[in-house]
């Protein structure tokens, strides 16, 4: 049995946005945030290197933004060129609060460089609701 005592005080109370990416990966939006909250953590890992300049990088996406126009929550992108099967994880933004996302923002994966080679991909967004 799992007791709330032995989890992690950083990882209680919250819940992942997950996006899994065989193939033809591109820009997407991965989830929709239900209640406002902050996102706490960013990790990715994927099956097959992108063997060429490739990054990741996500999003918050308000209003209409559309996909690739949104808000970096991540300071530096991710290098999807980097050893297949490793996790990597990446630095959230605080300044601005541009970490905050309020109930109903979405979550994007922007990717810059090309993907042609990169496969298996996931994406996991770790957030925490606030009040």
């Amino acid at each position: 049995m799992i007791y709330r005592k032995n989890i992690d005080v950083n990882a209680r109370d919250t819940f992942l946005i997950t996006d899994i990416q065989a193939s033809t990966i591109a820009d997407k939006i991965i989830g929709i945030v239900p209640v406002k909250c902050e996102l706490i953590s960013v990790k990715e890992v994927h099956g097959t290197a992108a063997g060429q300049t490739c990054t990741v990088s996500i999003e918050r996406l308000q209003g209409t933004e559309a996909s690739a126009a949104g808000d970096q929550v991540v300071a530096a992108t991710i290098n999807a060129e980097g050893t297949a099967d490793t996790v990597q994880s990446g630095t959230i933004v605080t300044a601005g609060d541009i970490n905050i996302f309020a109930a109903g923002d979405r979550v994007g994966v922007n990717m810059t460089g090309t993907t042609t080679t990169l496969a298996t991909m996931i994406v996991a967004c770790q957030f925490r609701p606030i009040d």
